[in-house]
């Protein structure tokens, strides 16, 4: 149990980019829910993260905001920006411009915690350049309750 504050500004602190690359936290939210810290959001956002780095970002933010009833996350890089092969097939395993084992696997995590915690996932290329990647979920998929739990 922590606050969305605290563990998504975590999860950018405990980041390790490739050293050109940094990454901060944009907390657009008026108050601080409390949430059950979730680990495949956790790993979802870092993977975000890498991706972010390995497409040649070294301004990376986390931007988390809350649109009525859900909380939004965007991943906002000014990196090369996505080829439209991947924009067409977002979700899809192993889809991915980079030549190594496991890549490709970032936009398909994503896309399974939107699933789990019924959300959406969508990926842009910013008209200023690099790219973005948001996931919308409903916040209730992570708050606490008022009885705790």
């Amino acid at each position: 149990r922590t606050t969305a504050r605290t563990f998504l500004s975590g999860i950018v602190a405990d980041w390790r980019g490739n050293g050109a690359a940094q990454a901060e936290y944009d907390h657009l939210m008026s108050g601080d829910p409390r949430i059950v810290a979730d680990k495949a959001l956790a790993q979802t956002i870092t993977n975000l993260l890498d991706n972010a780095a390995e497409a040649g970002a070294t301004a990376i933010r986390l931007c988390a905001a809350i649109d009525g009833d859900r909380l939004v996350l965007a991943v906002r890089d000014d990196g090369a920006g996505f080829d439209p092969a991947i924009l067409d097939g977002i979700g899809k395993p192993y889809l991915s411009t980079k030549d190594r084992r496991g890549a490709g696997l970032g936009l398909f995590l994503a896309t399974n915690v939107r699933r789990t915690l019924g959300g959406t996932v969508s990926a842009r290329n910013r008209p200023s350049g690099g790219s973005e990647v948001t996931l919308v979920l409903p916040l209730a998929s992570l708050a606490i309750g008022e009885d705790g739990g």
